[in-house]
């Protein structure tokens, strides 16, 4: 790395996709503030259903309008002067100046929103950019025929710290040998291919194995110890990781014999370039049971057991953020053959980044 290359956690991608919430987290006519990307950001739920998103500056005296209120006819009235402004953003009411013309500059800056799936959202970076690019779908998140456990964690790290994390399994042992890793699993090989995802870069990871012995924890939510095995992970962009495993009895793979299986959400929300949201949500086939315990739901079993993973993880990408906040000196990162996908992660991800910062600077 050269002194003027960034650090993988110096990147900070505005052109992008990232989750603001889940659907119903917006309820009609609330104001919403949220940080992404180090902007300031206001969200609502129109009366017509839609979820809009502005600057939550006022265009008057920069006053939060996420500290405001609506008034009737869906307008939200700015506490400080009053200025009002319709679901488009724009001004329609100055008190101090009833009979005057409203400046046509006097309007919130507006960001591209869109719900699917049952999520929200939001393009914090130069909305031009977006072309073709599209979330990803999700659609076990709001399907009837999966259960789900969600989680939203904020961590004091680069959001690319937990995109290399997800996209690593070597990881499991040791830091998580105590529940879903094993020191076998380092040493199994994958699968890497790279390609284009609802209009974004993406790099996707398989590994598949069989008659292979599972973790404890791992065969009690999908309840094979001996399983054929076929696990995905699929980064698209910096918002999002989706990922996968399926367990099959051993020898059951070629049949479809009695598959187990989830479907994960990895969302990436930056705050900043030190911090960014971690939300998870953890998806299995309705009726799915614990493998120890038939009466427990294997959803449940999981939410147990990810709260001491997503710990172990966090404390992990914290300390090396930690570490990345001092100067290099004569050290150098060493990669290692299991390392090329986040080695794909992050070329992929520089390029978006020095696009931005390229165009930024034009």
């Amino acid at each position: 790395m050269s002194a003027r290359e960034p650090k993988a956690v110096d990147i900070m991608i505005r052109n992008a996709w990232y989750k603001v919430g889940f659907s119903g987290d917006f309820k009609t006519e609330v104001l919403q503030r949220h940080v992404i990307c180090e902007k300031v950001l206001v969200f609502w739920r129109t009366a017509e259903g839609e979820v809009v998103g502005f600057d939550d500056r006022c265009c008057h005296k920069r006053m939060p309008i996420s500290a405001g209120r609506f008034l009737e006819g869906g307008l939200v009235e700015c506490p400080y002067h009053g200025l009002a402004f319709n679901s488009e953003g724009q001004c329609v009411k100055v008190p101090s100046a009833p009979g005057a013309p409203i400046p046509k500059r006097a309007r919130l800056l507006p960001y591209k929103v869109i719900e699917q799936d049952g999520v929200v959202w939001v393009w914090p970076g130069d909305a031009k950019k977006i072309g073709d690019i599209r979330p990803p779908a999700t659609p076990e998140i709001v399907s009837p025929d999966w259960e789900r456990i969600t989680g939203e964690l904020h961590i004091k790290g680069n959001s690319v710290l937990m995109i290399e994390n997800a996209l690593d399994i070597t990881h499991f042992y040791p830091l998580h040998g105590n529940t879903i890793g094993q020191s076998a699993d380092s040493n199994i090989e994958f699968d890497m291919t790279t390609g284009e995802t609802c209009g974004c870069e993406s790099v996707t990871v398989t590994r598949q194995v069989d008659d292979y012995p599972q973790s404890d924890d791992f065969a009690d939510i999908l309840t094979h110890k001996m399983a054929d095995s076929y696990s995905v992970q699929t980064m698209v962009g910096p918002g999002i990781i989706m990922a996968g495993r399926t367990l099959w009895p051993a020898g059951g793979r070629k049949d479809n014999k009695d598959p187990k299986c989830l479907k994960n959400y990895h969302f990436l929300t930056p705050i900043d370039r030190r911090s960014h949201k971690y939300t998870y949500v953890v998806n299995m086939p309705k009726g799915q049971m614990s493998g120890r315990d038939p009466s427990v739901r294997a959803v449940d079993r999981a939410k147990e057991l990810l709260s001491v993973v997503f710990a172990e993880d966090i404390w992990a990408i914290e300390m090396q953020q930690e570490m990345c906040e001092l100067p290099d000196g004569d050290y150098r990162e060493v990669l290692l053959k299991s390392d090329l996908p986040l080695a794909q992660g992050r070329k992929i991800l520089d390029a978006m980044y020095q696009k931005e910062i390229g165009e930024h600077s034009i």
